[in-house]
């Protein structure tokens, strides 16, 4: 693989009303797929994982979605690579309310070193609501690449 920016503007959507679980999966790979992360068989992925192991696609109480794949499908990955979608009035995501869905590409290698990282930018509940709050793409990048 070619280096490649985990996260670029062009991968982040703010101010979106999605009230579909299945439509923000969608949207958050279109993202990775037309900037080049992934091929369209991940998207398929992403779902299956919410599907079968639902618990480990959000953040409990910090209003944050992280969608990713099966193992299976780490064939469809291109590049290691986030997108990011905002969502103000919030989303049903299984048990809670989530108002940003953060879609990660990246094989078992390199998954929990960009789950490390998104960590440490969403380390208190109020970091996760300056996401939620701002509609700038250049802040949710700011914050996110810190």
């Amino acid at each position: 693989m070619t280096t490649k920016p985990v996260l670029i503007k062009e991968a982040i959507l703010v101010d979106q009303n999605i009230t579909d679980l299945n439509q923000s999966i969608d949207l958050a790979g279109k993202l990775l797929l037309d900037n080049g992360y992934i091929d369209e068989e991940y998207i398929e992925s992403m779902k299956e994982k919410v599907l079968e192991h639902p618990y480990t696609t959000y953040l409990p109480g910090a209003g944050v979605a992280i969608p990713h794949g099966m193992s299976d499908g780490f064939k469809y990955i291109k590049h290691t690579g986030i997108s990011v979608l905002q969502i103000p009035n919030g989303l049903n995501w299984l048990d809670e309310k989530v108002y940003i869905i953060i879609a990660i590409a990246a094989n078992s290698d390199e998954h929990m070193n960009v789950l490390a990282s998104l960590s440490d930018a969403l380390e208190s509940e109020e970091d996760a609501q300056k996401l939620w709050t701002t509609n700038s793409v250049d802040k949710l990048f700011e914050i996110l690449s810190n």
